[in-house]
């Protein structure tokens, strides 16, 4: 796990109170970023984490645990995975799990295998999956096809995220913007028993000081 700065914990707390008092992201972002002196790892850090309690209602809402059918968001589910596993990834405060590593792994030959671990996981649970990659990603139409080959439904698509929302199933993706607007969400990678350190919790904060004013 990479070391966090000090000024983390107070800009995590910040960054929180703005937005459950309704600042948009980007401007109170740009503030606590600036205030704190924060890299772009750690602004990125806090942008993917760090939600309203509005939003995480709103998440929480949409869960569920058994789902008959699932739309996984592919490349979204198994570069996370591959976080998790290189020990890269935290659990954010919806309690679904994020890094910061911007889709760099999109060619990571650990792909497949990600995927074909979490399609005999479904199976092997009863839950229809399809497999959705971003044909615009090299090589996804001839992912699709050797996943296909194994036994796991998928295809190629312009948009993953945008057919994934417009499903009718449920949605397995970390995806903060895919979770807020899918109708249903399963969160694949925790029923899969993956872990993750809580953000919040290695930096130190608690609910209740999350209420506080910015002195």
């Amino acid at each position: 796990m990479r070391q966090l700065s000090p000024q983390l914990r107070p800009a995590y707390e910040d960054y929180k109170y703005l937005l459950d008092r309704g600042y948009n992201r980007k401007p109170a972002l740009d503030l606590v970023s600036a205030r704190y002196g924060l890299s772009g790892e750690e602004r990125l850090l806090l942008y993917r984490c760090v939600h309203s309690e509005a939003e995480l209602r709103e998440v929480l809402s949409k869960l569920v645990e058994r789902p008959k059918r699932v739309a996984v968001d592919g490349y979204n589910i198994a570069l996370t995975m591959i976080s998790l596993m290189s020990g890269e990834a935290f659990e954010c405060d919806d309690g679904f799990f994020r890094d910061v590593n911007l889709g760099k792994r999109k060619g990571d030959d650990r792909v497949r295998e990600a995927l074909i671990e979490a399609c005999n996981f479904l199976i092997s649970k009863g839950i229809e999956p399809l497999f959705l990659l971003d044909y615009q990603i090299s090589g996804s139409g001839e992912l699709a096809a050797e996943l296909r080959k194994e036994g796991c439904n998928a295809i190629a698509v312009r948009n993953a995220d945008k057919e994934s929302i417009l499903s009718a199933e449920a949605v397995a993706s970390n995806d903060f913007v895919v979770l807020m607007r899918a109708k249903v969400i399963y969160n694949l990678l925790k029923a899969m028993g993956f872990r993750a350190e809580n953000l919040a919790s290695i930096l130190g904060v608690k609910r209740d000081t999350l209420s506080r004013s910015l002195s």
